[in-house]
């Protein structure tokens, strides 16, 4: 088979929660023997493509061994993040998708490629989506609204009309349509949390969606096997998108107020917000027990977390699946993450890592002196972590694969 998996961004440019997944996915698939590419959009400087058809430039390329397709518009379009059509991209989405050949397409976000989606159906060409965000429900794709609020859903766009009235309300009407359509026209919708299922299963009340967790590629995890006692040097971490949602001046805030000269915290991860990141690091200054470090290679997660005591998820909005929080139980690493979404409902509080309310800075101050003031509570926190498995992207995989042979041919009968 060949599968052309969609993804709205990718490496080397972008290389977050989605993309390792689109990435790990695709290697998997690879290996089993079948052909694969990506198609994604990008941001380079116009002078890196060197292809063009009709207002859309683009260029092939080989990312860790997986062929890569990158395209963008030659004048990048206003609404590209926001909106789920593109007249200039829908003029050739046929002649990208067709070029390709493929049996199966695989949605791993629709963000700025959602024509090659709609392009789909035309040319009988089966697709599955994996939910990764609520981007097709949420234009600002993180259930967040002009009110500094969490959205529990646009409830047809009356929500949206209430919440963020800056959306005009035929632009989400119709919007959500386009959505309904992409969603009802899929062999098969997932969603590697029941969280996030549930959001999408409240908009469409008649959408069939699967559970698939996500894998881990275990050649990268190392084991944490610290014990602790009272005294120790605990080492706090936070690895991930330096962007306001994912609520990483909660946790400097929340640290500064730690009284322990045993306390670290590290926090790994850029961001696009040149201003946000400015923010965080004039929060840190004065400080010395925070540091700033890079961005880390997926090769060296065993590395850093094999080495770090403690991983935080400070999120603001409703994650829906963050690997660095899997990779942090596969290395036997405790989290603390905020009590809402797929974070609550794969972490439970004193069990395989710790809770605290969202955006409650003194909560999450209290639960980091804890940790500070007794080491030793984390060593009954690693015992149970010991006792679980997290999924490996070969099993991952294996079930994709199923799916797309399914969806090829109804009649299949996997084994």
């Amino acid at each position: 088979m060949k599968i052309l998996y969609l993804i709205h961004q990718f490496y080397p440019e972008y290389y977050t929660g989605t993309e390792k997944f689109i990435l790990n996915l695709a290697t998997m698939i690879q290996k089993s023997g079948n052909r694969v590419k990506v198609i994604t959009y990008s941001f380079h400087e116009k002078s890196f493509y060197n292809q063009r058809m009709g207002d859309i430039v683009f260029k092939e390329f080989i990312y860790k061994g997986i062929p890569v397709l990158a395209l963008r518009h030659k004048k990048i379009p206003e609404d590209i993040h926001r909106s789920l059509s593109d007249k200039e991209l829908s003029t050739i989405a046929s002649d990208f998708i067709s070029k390709e050949k493929p049996d199966v397409v695989h949605v791993g976000h629709p963000m700025r490629i959602c024509e090659l989606i709609k392009a789909l159906q035309p040319l009988n060409i089966p697709y599955i989506v994996t939910l990764t965000d609520f981007f097709l429900i949420c234009p600002k794709y993180i259930l967040f609204t002009s009110k500094n609020t969490l959205c529990s859903g646009p409830e047809g766009g009356k929500a949206c009309q209430s919440l963020c009235p800056e959306l005009p309300s035929g632009f989400i009407t119709r919007r959500l349509e386009t959505a309904r359509d992409i969603l009802f026209n899929a062999g098969l919708v997932v969603s590697p949390s029941r969280f996030l299922a549930g959001i999408f299963k409240k908009e469409f009340q008649d959408l069939d969606v699967k559970i698939i967790n996500h894998g881990l590629r275990y050649s990268t995890v190392k084991r944490n096997e610290r014990s602790y006692t009272k005294g120790d040097r605990i080492i706090f971490c936070y690895a991930g998108s330096l962007n306001p949602h994912k609520g990483v001046h909660i946790l400097i805030d929340a640290f500064k107020r730690v009284c322990s000269n045993d306390a670290f915290l590290n926090i790994y991860g850029s961001g696009p917000d040149e201003f946000y990141v400015s923010r965080l690091m004039a929060m840190a200054k004065e400080d010395r027990r925070i540091e700033f470090c890079d961005v880390y290679s997926e090769d060296r997660v065993g590395e850093i977390l094999s080495n770090v005591d403690v991983v935080i998820t400070p999120s603001l909005w409703y994650e829906n699946y963050p690997l660095v929080l899997h990779e942090a139980l596969a290395c036997n690493v405790p989290v603390i993450a905020t009590d809402i979404g797929g974070l609550a409902e794969k972490i439970k509080d004193g069990v395989n890592g710790f809770l605290f309310r969202i955006a409650d800075s003194q909560h999450l101050k209290e639960v980091l002196q804890m940790i500070a003031d007794n080491p030793g509570i984390l060593n009954t926190v690693k015992y149970s972590i010991n006792g679980k498995m997290i999924p490996t992207v070969e099993q991952e995989a294996y079930t994709y694969e199923r799916v797309y042979r399914q969806i090829k041919n109804p009649q299949y009968v996997s084994t």
